[in-house]
């Protein structure tokens, strides 16, 4: 074997370079699909606690208005007068922290549509329709 044949024997020829960016660039494009998704489903899960948050201050406002003195019919028209869900969320606001109400009011242009920065980037929103006299009041992610 001379001294040309090893040298040959050892470098890659164009084609197999070619075979492995492309096997890298592919796992490259797995691996960042991967984070993306983990990122839209993180928003998805503010999301969520979002909502949980919210309605559990809707709870809290429901129940210390109907305990003691209040009824629960005086309760649902009071929560019913407010006309736009910005204002039913303004309504149960001490029953949320600080920071979390000033974001949602920072974020929050069309009054029946409640946003946050997560809830924008997954195009949902919060609702909190009309207090029906069958149901309990609800939040509603959509």
């Amino acid at each position: 074997m001379t001294h040309h044949t090893l040298r040959r024997a050892r470098a890659f020829t164009m084609v197999e370079m070619l075979i492995v960016i492309s096997v890298i660039a592919i796992m490259a494009a797995l691996v960042i699909s991967a984070f993306s998704n983990a990122a839209q489903d993180t928003r998805r899960v503010v999301a969520r606690q979002q909502q949980a948050a919210v309605q559990s201050a809707v709870n809290a406002w429901v129940a210390s208005q109907s305990s003691g003195t209040g009824s629960l019919a005086a309760a649902r028209t009071a929560y019913n007068n407010q006309p736009t869900s910005l204002a039913r969320l303004n309504l149960v606001a001490n029953y949320l922290d600080e920071k979390t109400v000033d974001h949602f009011r920072a974020n929050t242009t069309n009054t029946g549509q409640v946003l946050s920065e997560a809830l924008k980037k997954t195009n949902q929103y919060l609702e909190l329709p009309t207090w029906s006299a069958s149901s309990y009041p609800k939040v509603d992610l959509k």
